[in-house]
């Protein structure tokens, strides 16, 4: 069989694009208001946030599509409470919906909606649609440049002013810009400026994290093993891809041994098969039933208890190098991670000591014919679980998400920009290694309450006019609590609506009013404070998330119907105020008496603010107590 290639082609897209072809051989090259390196969601959201707010954008990219790795069998959202992430995701997760609708419309005994999980799973091919929707619909302000790699940065005074591409030909095109976003998955972009970095594991001691460093966890346990040194290294966790299979006869091919097959990878698997503790394909890879006839694929993780599957998917070690790599290099390790992979599929299906049942439960699965037919049926890109990590002005720590006694939840981030409620999820740095059996060195599961995502962490220390939304400034273990493409679409909607207010308030993007940004962000539907209870289409949904951000509710429930006593009131309020550096104390009355609308608007006056348009002798709920103080703040802003 013939190694999967790695397709690259030139593509333009829009007015913009058609223009810097014609003056790519000026001296100056382009100008567009942002411009963004790496089409993948975190990518995509930023453009598509900055045009809807107007600007002129340039998406660009060194792959010759869109979609990252959710184009490329990513395709079932690693988001559990689903109210943690809203504005562009969600209205991504309507489309799905609505694509599957018109799918299924003629045939109602179709499974497609049903299996897209109110949008949150869908096809590779379909995610790709949908994006390539939302670039379209901004009417040509934005721009696409694929099958375009970095090949440099213009640094002037410490700030980033300009990125040159090369494409496929050699020729050069230079990229000019009063704001850039690094959307890459590795930092490509922010590492060509100059800005500092991180890769690998800190130490346990550097940031006081149980769980950084070298590390041996049961999946889902909660007690450090023996081995576990918590010692910082330069290993990153074990990529894979997150392949589309079928078992449809006529849409399903074959799956062929790789030309450097090497069945000694399958050592431990094979172990696995001959004691008896892997039966079944499910017992070594993990199957997602997805809609139209497809399965995702994925690594799995040792299950405690069976010590199987010792090796799955996921290759360890070998992509070490690949964050600060080549793109020649990458694409070595790629096609080394198809080889291996692929590999580990044909043996399920074809090796004499793999049982005859076992075999034939692997053959139902083929590729998809419909999925990557330009590429052997096989995604473009590997599953880059993490690469580089700026060192932002802010960085993200497990600390983050310690619970604050006083309020019941994390501590409050009032320049929030965005929620994480996935488990810190680190895959695998070494090998498997049966000195230390039932677990791989590194992999771990805890979970955690949702905690705040701020300004800074998008933010590189030094370098100006640059945002980084997915590379972002964080530690080992919180990244693998944020690394997931929801967060990163949030991340990148907040990078996108950022370049726009620095442009409109002629700042550089790290003096960015966050307060400007938060309120643009959740009146957009994005959510920066989690609340079980508040749905998207809430109408107080903007005044919840901004008061929420500032301490407007203990714990994460929302309780619009709440009725509020002026001790209860006197204390929110003093919370919001504090938070936005504002001394008040609430006058001398029953704490027991009801709070009412105009004692409210007597209390904002106080504070040197509009009274919010609260009024009247009725008991407030905090519903209508947040409307007043959210228009009072907003007011004055």
């Amino acid at each position: 069989m013939k190694p999967y290639p790695i397709t690259r082609r030139t593509l333009f897209r829009g007015a913009v694009a058609g223009a810097m072809l014609s003056a790519a051989c000026g001296p100056r090259g382009q100008q567009a208001d942002v411009v963004i390196y790496g089409a993948n969601p975190g990518g995509i959201a930023s453009a598509v946030a900055a045009a809807r707010l107007g600007r002129s954008v340039v998406l660009c990219d060194h792959y010759d599509h869109i979609g990252g790795i959710v184009a490329n069998g990513l395709t079932n959202a690693d988001i559990g409470k689903r109210q943690a992430v809203g504005g562009l995701f969600y209205e991504f997760t309507r489309r799905v919906v609505k694509h599957y609708e018109a799918i299924d419309a003629n045939g109602p005994d179709q499974p497609n909606v049903k299996l897209c999980r109110n949008g949150y799973w869908y096809e590779a091919n379909a995610a790709a649609k949908i994006f390539q929707n939302m670039i379209d619909e901004q009417e040509g302000r934005i721009s696409l440049l694929l099958s375009h790699a970095l090949a440099g940065a213009t640094v002037e005074s410490n700030r980033l002013t300009a990125i040159t591409l090369e494409d496929t030909g050699g020729a050069n095109v230079e990229l000019r810009a009063p704001v850039f976003i690094d959307a890459t998955y590795e930092g490509d972009l922010a590492a060509a400026a100059g800005a500092p970095f991180r890769t690998g594991r800190e130490s346990r001691t550097e940031y006081d994290e149980p769980h950084a460093g070298r590390i041996y966890m049961h999946f889902r346990g909660t007690e450090l093993l023996p081995g576990s040194t918590g010692e910082a290294d330069n290993a990153t966790q074990a990529y894979c891809f997150r392949f589309h299979v079928t078992t449809d006869p006529d849409k399903r091919v074959p799956i062929e041994k790789p030309a450097d097959f090497n069945r000694d990878d399958y050592r431990w698997v094979l172990e696995d098969i001959r004691a008896g503790l892997a039966t079944t394909f499910r017992n070594v890879i993990q199957v997602y039933p997805m809609p139209r006839g497809r399965f995702e694929l994925n690594s799995d993780h040792i299950n405690p208890k069976t010590g199987s599957p010792k090796e799955s998917l996921d290759l360890a070690e070998e992509n070490w190098e690949w964050p600060t790599a080549t793109l020649a290099r990458r694409r070595e390790i790629y096609q080394r991670y198809v080889s291996h992979n692929v590999g580990l599929i044909w043996l399920l299906q074809n090796d004499p000591e793999v049982p005859e049942a076992m075999r034939q439960d692997s053959l139902r699965y083929g590729w998809h014919r419909d999925e990557w037919p330009d590429n052997g049926h096989v995604p473009k890109q590997v599953y880059v679980r993490q690469g580089r990590r700026i060192t932002g002005e802010y960085i993200l720590t497990e600390r983050d998400a310690d619970i604050d006694p006083a309020l019941g939840r994390t501590r409050l981030r009032s320049d929030s920009i965005a929620t994480i409620e996935w488990a810190f999820d680190p895959h695998g740095h070494h090998k498997y290694d049966p000195a230390y059996p039932n677990v791989r060195e590194g992999y771990f599961f805890v979970d955690h309450e949702p905690f705040q995502v701020p300004y800074g962490t998008l933010v590189p220390k030094q370098i100006d006019g640059l945002l980084v939304p997915v590379s972002c400034s964080c530690s080992h273990v919180a990244y693998n609590a944020l690394r997931m493409e929801p967060v990163f679409i949030a991340l990148g909607e907040a990078a996108g609506t950022a370049a726009h207010l620095s442009i409109e308030n002629k700042v550089t993007p790290r003096a960015v009013p966050t307060a400007e940004l938060q309120r643009t962000l959740v009146e957009r539907g994005a959510v920066v404070t989690f609340y079980h209870d508040l749905a998207f289409n809430d109408p107080d949904f903007a005044a919840f998330q901004y008061l929420g951000a500032r301490g407007l509710n203990p714990g994460y429930r929302a309780e619009k119907d709440t009725l509020l006593t002026r001790a209860a009131g006197a204390e929110r309020l003093a919370r919001i105020l504090q938070q936005e550096g504002k001394a008040w104390s609430a006058p001398a009355g029953d704490p027991d008496a009801n709070l009412t609308g105009s004692e409210l608007a007597a209390w904002l006056t106080a504070a040197g603010l509009p009274s919010g348009g609260a009024a009247g002798d009725a008991q407030l709920d905090l519903a209508a107590f947040a409307r007043a103080v959210y228009q009072s703040l907003t007011a004055t802003a």
